[in-house]
């Protein structure tokens, strides 16, 4: 089988990354995998090294900046979205399609819409992982963006909802990681057009030995993504100035924005990159995440329930992982709100405890890796 995707999958600081890598070292049990990356950055033999036992041959591909920037002006009125334009180069859609002839899969497994146009006319049996609805994703930041920025997420959204929806007869099989995000796409409740396939954790979450907790709260993500930078500020600006001048935070995560290293105080950390993202999980008592624009499902919310940690967040993130609101996760959707939460679980241990032992319970139940491999191995082997 051959796999395509917009980033290689390896070190893990972004979802998709995390996705992938784990479908890959599952499903590397079950069929031969030709793993085809491009990136806008170089990656080092190590990180190589990581993917290396998971698949039999890696085609890798550095996009090149001009490049990039020719293919966007070119296709300004073709129709497709900008972010697929910026990922795309004729030269390296003709050396996958020179090998994949030689390789001759049985299959063909594209993540992201944003890499469809390197596949979608092959002969082969294709499934898309959408993730997200791309389409939805930035019709929400419209809403909090100023000009000039709200009008390129306007124009993305209609252009990538358009493209979102072509696909599908492009394609012989379609994946996505929560039934909001389907919803989203399809408008249909119904899922027999795309199959909902979550995200999972894994079992070293379960099992990280405690540590003194240095911080009341802590974040987690990719930090240089808006979403999160949009969160932190929101966190530091807004709510801690709610909350008692003894509470502190621990903001942990790759490529720090410098809208994040400003926020460093006596009562902020900004901890960066962690070679084991757990260390920083573990030295806080609460996760907190006041996210309201992200799609799809928050990979940091899973692991910080899996190590015990009660985590304080919105309804829209709640709406794809499903947790019970004050039994194992607490909901919060203002400034106010979040303030009132965070005190009340500091002032009780015992509240802390127990909705950290249910939250990993909850967890181990509901979002295993091998579950979800196991249903893209069902969709591998269809004829």
């Amino acid at each position: 089988m051959a796999v395509f995707a917009s980033r290689f999958p390896y070190p893990l600081e972004k979802g998709d990354k995390l996705r992938l890598y784990y479908q890959l070292r599952g499903l590397q049990r079950t069929c031969d995998l030709y793993l085809f990356a491009i990136s806008e950055e170089e990656t080092s033999k190590a990180d190589f090294e990581h993917i290396l036992p998971f698949v039999k041959e890696i085609h890798f591909y550095r996009l090149d900046y001009f490049n990039r920037i020719f293919s966007v002006l070119k296709g300004l009125f073709s129709g497709l979205p900008w972010q697929t334009l910026f990922f795309y180069q004729e030269d390296i859609k003709k050396s996958i399609g020179e090998k994949i002839k030689i390789i001759n899969p049985d299959h063909l497994y594209c993540q992201l819409a944003r890499m469809a146009c390197y596949v979608s006319d092959l002969p082969y049996k294709k499934t898309l992982d959408y993730m997200d609805a791309f389409g939805v994703g930035m019709e929400r930041r419209v809403r909090v963006a100023r000009w000039p920025i709200k009008w390129v997420y306007k124009k993305e959204s209609s252009l990538m909802k358009k493209y979102e929806q072509k696909l599908l007869s492009e394609f012989d099989y379609f994946t996505i990681i929560s039934d909001q995000d389907c919803y989203a796409l399809t408008g249909k409740n119904e899922q027999n057009e795309i199959i909902i396939n979550p995200n999972g954790v894994d079992d070293s979450f379960f099992n990280y030995p405690k540590e003194e907790k240095y911080f009341d709260l802590v974040f987690v993500g990719n930090m240089g993504y808006l979403p999160n930078i949009e969160a932190v500020e929101f966190l530091v600006n807004t709510i801690m100035p709610l909350l008692p001048e003894s509470i502190n935070l621990l903001i942990a995560g790759a490529r720090p924005h410098q809208r994040v290293l400003q926020l460093a105080s006596h009562r902020v950390s900004v901890g960066g990159w962690y070679d084991d993202i757990r260390e920083a999980y573990a030295q806080a008592k609460i996760f907190i995440a006041p996210i309201w624009s992200g799609t799809g499902q928050q990979n940091k919310i899973l692991e910080a329930m899996a190590m015990g940690l009660p985590c304080i967040t919105t309804s829209v993130v709640n709406n794809a992982i499903r947790a019970e609101d004050g039994t194992e996760i607490v909901l919060a959707n203002d400034a106010e709100t979040f303030s009132e939460k965070i005190k009340q679980l500091l002032n009780s241990e015992e509240t802390i405890l127990n909705i950290g032992i249910k939250a990993k319970n909850f967890v181990k139940q509901n979002y295993s890796w091998t579950t979800n491999i196991d249903s893209l191995s069902r969709i591998f082997a269809s004829k």
